[in-house]
């Protein structure tokens, strides 16, 4: 079994465990000027995870827009080829 999908299922069966053990258990929420009641521990949870994803993407967004926008400048400096997509790397044209 590929390593990939390996650590994707154990990942998932710990996700599901967590969420399973703690599904009962509600938790208040204290959000600066709000506070939330009895919510599922299971979801504050996911939405912590979501959140830090977004934080993550956001915070990588403007270096990776500068890797491309250099990659590019290369590109065109050497003769304006652009790389072969992978549909014409898979027919070896």
């Amino acid at each position: 079994m590929n390593g990939r999908i390996f650590g994707a299922l154990i990942l998932t069966l710990l996700a599901t465990g967590f969420a399973w053990l703690n599904g009962g258990e509600r938790v208040e929420l204290h959000l600066g000027l709000f506070r939330v009641h009895s919510v599922s521990l299971p979801a504050v949870v996911f939405a912590a995870f979501l959140a830090g994803m977004l934080t993550l993407t956001l915070a990588s967004l403007k270096a990776d827009l500068r890797s491309r926008r250099m990659l590019r400048r290369y590109r065109e400096a050497l003769g304006g080829e652009s790389p072969p997509d992978s549909a014409d790397a898979a027919d070896g044209s």
